[in-house]
C-alpha cells in the first residue's frame, strides 16, 4: 500500500495509512524513501540516484542498510536507474525455456524439447 500513489487507494486504506504515520512517523519517513527510489526508474533522470542516497544515507533513515548496499555497486545501479534498456524479455524466455524443462525432465532428448520451445512460442 505504501508503494501506491494515495488517489489510487480506497478511503480505508488512505484512513490506515494516515493514523500509521501519525503513530510512527518513521515509518512515513521509510515509505517516502521507498516511493521515491521507485520513481528513479521511472523518471531515468541522471543523478537522482545520488541525490536519494544522500537522504537515504540519513542515520535516522530505516533503508541505511538498503542505501549501503546500493553504494557499494553505485555503477551498475545507477546504469538500471538511467538506462531505457531491458532485459526483461531475454529473462523472461529463459523462464519459459527453464520451465519446460521441469516439465520434461527425465522424459525426453533434445529433440522433443526443441519442438516444445518451438511449439510454445507461437
Amino acid at each position: 500500500m505504501v508503494l501506491q500513489q494515495k488517489d489510487a487507494l480506497n478511503l480505508k486504506d488512505q484512513r490506515f495509512l494516515d493514523l500509521l504515520y501519525r503513530k510512527a512517523p518513521q515509518i512515513d519517513v521509510s515509505a517516502e524513501l521507498a516511493r521515491d527510489f521507485k520513481s528513479l526508474f521511472i523518471g531515468k533522470v541522471e543523478g537522482t540516484l545520488k541525490d536519494w542516497l544522500v537522504r537515504a544515507l540519513d542515520p535516522k533513515s530505516e533503508l541505511r542498510n538498503f542505501a549501503k548496499g546500493i553504494q557499494k555497486d553505485y555503477d551498475a545501479i545507477n546504469q538500471a536507474v538511467i538506462s531505457t534498456i531491458s532485459n526483461g524479455q531475454v529473462e523472461g524466455q529463459v523462464n519459459k525455456l527453464k520451465n519446460i524443462k521441469r516439465m520434461m525432465y527425465g522424459r525426453a532428448d533434445f529433440q522433443l524439447l526443441r519442438r516444445m520451445v518451438l511449439a510454445s512460442s507461437n
